[in-house]
């Protein structure tokens, strides 16, 4: 593939369940909205995620990997431990 590429997912166990690919030489924008939401507001929060970050998910190079929320992002990539903990 040519060109450059950000991956945008919900998948936060991406990287736990596939051990043996190499995500560092991948762009990774991991969405993470609000447990709480159902239906519709679900993927209203998803598009605003994407919106208000558009412009730091564009600029992600090899190797970066951000979690964004509608309020802020983080330049790591989400813990399943972590996110499972906040279930609980």
């Amino acid at each position: 593939m040519s060109g450059s590429w950000v991956l945008v997912t919900m998948d936060t166990s991406m990287i736990e369940d596939h051990l043996r690919f190499g995500w560092r030489e991948y762009a990774i924008a991991w969405v993470a909205i609000n447990d709480q939401l159902r239906g519709a507001a679900v993927e209203q929060s998803k598009m605003n995620v994407v919106h208000r970050h558009a412009h730091v998910i564009v600029a992600q190079a090899r190797g970066d990997h951000f979690t964004y929320f509608e309020a802020r992002h983080d330049k790591v990539p989400p813990s399943l431990s972590t996110q499972l903990r906040r279930r609980l």
